[in-house]
């Protein structure tokens, strides 16, 4: 009887050569709707796609690809399945790629789930998720602190949230800032922390007007 890792390595060889043979294929003209009915090959939701991305280039259909394992080095395959899931159903941005196998991202999630379990380990998530709780109602003197603190945080990430309870709060005083923030270009076109800005801004400017 073969053992899991044997099937799995049986797996990856036939997805392997699968991917091989469509990279052939492709070399040749092809109805691209005939094309992406073989196996390795499934129809992307161009709509969707154009929806969630800012970008030229997007796909018809998604192929198998083929990918080095950033940690062990091991060759894989990123299945066209997998692809529609992470760029339509996750909907990461269509830029990004797999870069572990399977075992390796397993064993990646077992790591940092170890290391967020030690207590002050993810101070990072704890703030975030104190700052969407702070936002439900009006502000104390100490939440007022605590929030413009994480204005000034290094971390995107909490800025982004510390803007989403300004906007939450709707308070007039706040507007020119998110305004500040929202054509901020310094921060960049696609910026996370401009985005939130722009729509508290939104939310907060239509409330005045109703």
């Amino acid at each position: 009887m073969k053992s899991n890792k044997q099937r799995r390595a049986e797996i990856v060889a036939r997805r392997l050569a699968r991917a091989d043979r469509l990279r052939v294929q492709m070399k040749t003209p092809q109805d691209a709707r005939g094309f992406a009915v073989q196996p390795g090959c499934v129809p992307a939701d161009t709509v969707l796609l154009a929806r969630l991305n800012n970008s030229y280039g997007l796909p018809s259909f998604y192929l198998d690809r083929p990918f080095t394992c950033r940690d062990c080095g091991a060759q894989a395959v990123w299945t066209a399945k997998q692809q529609k899931w992470w760029y339509e159903v996750v909907r990461a941005h269509i830029d990004s790629r797999a870069v572990r196998c399977l075992p390796c991202r397993r064993a990646r999630r077992t790591a940092l789930a170890a290391s967020r379990a030690a207590p002050g380990a993810n101070r990072l998530g704890d703030e975030v998720a104190w700052l969407r709780a702070v936002s439900a109602a009006p502000p104390d003197a100490q939440t007022e602190a605590r929030v413009e603190a994480a204005l000034r945080s290094k971390w995107d990430g909490v800025r982004k949230v510390a803007i989403e309870v300004l906007g939450r709060w709707r308070r007039p005083a706040d507007l020119p800032r998110l305004r500040e923030w929202a054509h901020d270009e310094s921060l960049g076109r696609w910026s996370a922390v401009r985005r939130a800005a722009a729509e508290a801004l939104a939310a907060a400017s239509n409330e005045k007007t109703t």
